[in-house]
């Protein structure tokens, strides 16, 4: 098979003659300019099927060249003064960052290997990975904490080892907030299925009575409003990932369904009269402690040890205290490349709040505060004071967990103590589908105390408000 055209710009000769050589010896034929403009006038004489670029170069700057090689594939390393993180290198366009490119060719042509299957796929399959794996590159998760670096390096570990194409069933713990969706699509888009469906369900947002269907598809007529056959998400997702998210919402009566398509690889369409065979990663996420679920018959024991082969728990945003500033650094730098504004900074004293806030909602309260900042005030600089205004509007009390101890944050204004009781009741009753006996052991009180506790607060087993009653 003839290797591909790869152009590499360098200005540093070690480092071109170093790339050059690890693709001669792949098969690859190197194109090496020392300058921007030089690789620019060799890509529009010869073209290329890759470029590698190797920062800093003297005649351009990263914003300006990734923009002109906008439409080719790109892997960028080193640094200059538009990219200072592998984040900004992908915001840029880059298909990819590599760190100490020439220490690790292994690395290195793994990386073209990919980029260039990529670039073989269909248009269709380049658009949705451009758009779904953008800045999914390991390097893409920010944060420097002992707890996050263990996260990544034993989820890098199981992409390696399972480059032949066999998958592990990954669980993902932690918090609300806390980027569970972001790293499973780093596991998928760094994976061998990189180039298969990522499909994504949350199953805490679908009805009981839809997620059947919605997992494993039915036949024509299998019920009422089944005028035609529908696949399920298994099926939509075979040979990629199905992620999970929230699993501790299935059902019970549907998690030995679920096994069975776990371990076996077979499902059956509701209506069904044979199993078709799927091969699907799964991942699966939760926010829920699943062992004590087991332990009081409320998650599938035999499930639980099926899905929790691979597990990490992200750590919440509050201990990371090391990760927060550089977290608001690439925030800052995303959203306002994302909507052209000028690019803001985070004055001292902003730095200063958030390391003191407690991020009951994690990264992703982070990235929202940050965004709604940016576009509503129109200071150059992100001051504490707007994130005190911006948190001025909210009215809901944030309740965390990590390791037994309870977190509480309370609106600025204040609020009563009865509504907080009246809410956490309310909560627990939707969460265990109106079983008052399911919600009292959820709570770790009687059920006879927590029916006095809905009489105090007018609300039936749905948690509504029974009329008349005060609310």
């Amino acid at each position: 098979m003839t290797g591909a055209s790869i152009l590499v710009m360098a200005a540093e000769n070690d480092m071109l003659v170093s790339l050059s050589a690890a693709l001669e010896r792949r098969g690859h034929i190197p194109l090496v300019a020392r300058t921007a403009q030089d690789g620019l006038a060799l890509l529009d004489a010869h073209g290329s099927a890759l470029v590698v670029v190797a920062l800093p170069l003297p005649d351009m700057s990263a914003s300006a060249l990734l923009q002109r090689l906008r439409g080719h594939g790109i892997i960028v390393t080193g640094s200059d003064d538009d990219v200072r993180t592998p984040i900004d290198a992908l915001d840029l366009g880059a298909h990819d960052y590599l760190d100490g490119i020439a220490n690790d060719p292994a690395e290195f042509l793994a990386t073209v290997g990919v980029a260039l299957g990529s670039r073989r796929g269909d248009r269709h399959l380049r658009y949705l990975r451009e758009r779904e794996a953008s800045g999914t590159g390991w390097q893409a998760i920010v944060g420097d904490s002992p707890a996050l670096k263990k996260v990544v390096a034993i989820l890098r570990q199981v992409c390696q080892r399972t480059s032949g194409g066999g998958t592990p069933t990954i669980l993902l713990n932690g918090e609300t907030g806390t980027g569970k969706g972001y790293v499973a699509k780093c596991v998928h888009y760094n994976g061998a299925r990189r180039n298969q469906p990522f499909v994504e369900v949350n199953c805490a947002a679908l009805p009981a009575s839809l997620m059947e269907s919605e997992l494993f598809g039915y036949e024509r007529g299998a019920f009422t409003d089944a005028k035609a056959a529908r696949p399920g998400l298994f099926e939509t997702a075979n040979g990629g990932t199905l992620f999970l998210d929230e699993i501790g919402a299935v059902p019970l009566d549907l998690q030995a369904k679920l096994l069975t398509a776990i371990e076996e690889k077979l499902v059956r369409r509701i209506g069904g009269r044979q199993s078709t065979r799927v091969n699907v990663q799964i991942i699966a996420a939760t926010h829920e402690d699943l062992q004590t679920k087991s332990n009081l018959g409320e998650f599938r024991s035999d499930l639980y040890h099926r899905i929790n082969v691979v597990t990490v728990m992200l750590p919440p945003l509050r201990e990371r205290a090391d990760d927060i500033v550089l977290l608001g650094d690439a925030f800052v730098r995303s959203i306002c490349r994302e909507y052209g504004i000028p690019e803001r900074k985070l004055s001292p004293d902003a730095q200063a709040w958030m390391l003191r806030y407690g991020w009951p909602g994690n990264v992703r309260e982070l990235r929202n505060q940050i965004e709604r900042i940016v576009l509503l005030e129109n200071d150059d600089f992100i001051r504490a004071e707007h994130f005190r205004a911006s948190q001025a509007d909210g009215r809901k009390v944030a309740v965390t967990q990590s390791n037994g101890k309870l977190r509480i944050s309370l609106p600025p204004t204040g609020i009563p103590l009865e509504h907080i009781e009246r809410e956490v009741i309310r909560e627990a009753l939707e969460r265990c589908d109106g079983n008052v006996s399911r919600a009292a052991r959820y709570l770790s009180i009687t059920r006879q105390t927590l029916i006095y506790r809905m009489k105090k607060h007018g609300l039936d087993g749905n948690g509504r408000a029974h009329v008349g009653q005060r609310n």
